[in-house]
């Protein structure tokens, strides 16, 4: 890659790349100094990294973990196997997702999920209510993974200490999931409004290249969920708004494929061209998806139909967002 592009690229992705968290807070100052230097899009979008590097890798399986405990599948064919949960964003099955050789959550929680990841977002902005959620949220999570730890040992309890860590567990979960969704929340507020911003700066610099395609449509298909989610949970979504929201999403997707139909000599070492290879078969899956909640809602189809319908366009987002985090995270 062309070392003059550097800095450029890596704003595009800097929400997505995630390979700050563990780094000691001068690191962290230095590199939060240098970001500056390229713009405030990209020392915003850098102080917000290391937070959103541990709900991508560390969050969505503890819920799981959670939601497996107090729900447990009716059967597994074997040890390893995971049920997908009906359970909205956070449901998955090992097939779908692309970071399933990544580490166990409990194995990089220390490291992603230190208390260091608001040390960037505290000298640019000490008054940011993201300093004070998160320290919530951390404080939540090493509640909730010591009590995962010692409920996989709870049939060898009495009754009597067994029902007192199921207890614990439930109280525990609960505020878990809380201060969870109000830290993903607010972390998705800022990010969106960061990403069309960033895009914006992609642009300006190096015209509509493939980076702004991959981030243009990372933007737009997150735009879709989200706005599904919330006419969802308020009852506002109509058939018209969701039409135009996968209308949108389908016309991301060509025209990213468009672009990268014309590119000549295609170096399949180039790491933008490997990420778009990467996630053509989630975003197709995601796009399906959509259509077809859109179908059935147009069709009359019966409210279980359209609520299974829904369940699985997020999760295909989530597989979308897992196939394309990683690459990203490593090559940028």
């Amino acid at each position: 890659m062309n070392p003059a592009l550097l800095l450029p690229i890596g704003l595009a992705f800097m929400l997505m790349l995630v390979g700050l968290a563990g780094a000691g807070k001068h690191t962290q100052v230095l590199e939060l100094w240098l970001d500056r230097l390229d713009g405030p899009q990209t020392a915003a979008a850098s102080a917000l990294a290391p937070i959103i590097d541990c709900m991508n890798r560390v969050d969505r399986d503890t819920r799981l973990a959670y939601q497996r405990l107090v729900h447990p599948p009716m059967a597994e064919s074997a040890p390893e196997a995971q049920t997908s949960l009906p359970a909205g964003r956070h449901a998955r099955s090992r097939e779908e997702f692309g970071d399933n050789s990544e580490p166990q959550a409990r194995v990089i929680q220390n490291d992603v999920c230190a208390p260091t990841l608001t040390t960037k977002l505290a000298h640019q902005h000490p008054a940011s209510p993201l300093i004070g959620m998160t320290a919530e949220y951390l404080a939540s999570l090493q509640k909730i993974s010591s009590t995962l730890g010692t409920s996989k040992q709870r049939r060898l309890f009495g009754d009597v200490l067994q029902q007192r860590v199921q207890d614990e567990l439930s109280r525990n979960g609960e505020a878990y999931a809380t201060v969870s969704s109000q830290l993903r929340r607010a972390l998705a507020v800022e990010d969106q409004r960061l990403r069309v911003e960033q895009r914006a700066v992609l642009e300006a610099r190096l015209g509509q290249d493939l980076h702004w395609h991959l981030l243009n449509y990372m933007i737009t298909a997150r735009a879709a969920v989200d706005q599904i989610d919330d006419g969802v949970r308020t009852a506002s979504l109509t058939p018209q708004a969701l039409a135009k929201l996968t209308a949108a999403v389908q016309r991301a997707n060509e025209n990213s494929a468009t672009f990268v139909d014309h590119i000549p000599n295609k170096n399949l070492n180039d790491e933008a061209l490997h990420l778009w290879y990467v996630i053509r078969q989630p975003a197709d899956a995601y796009l399906i998806a959509l259509h077809n909640l859109l179908q059935d809602w147009l069709d009359h189809a019966p409210p279980q139909q359209l609520s299974d319908d829904y369940y699985l366009v997020t999760r295909r987002y989530d597989a979308l967002l897992s196939y394309y985090n990683r690459p990203a995270r490593n090559a940028f």
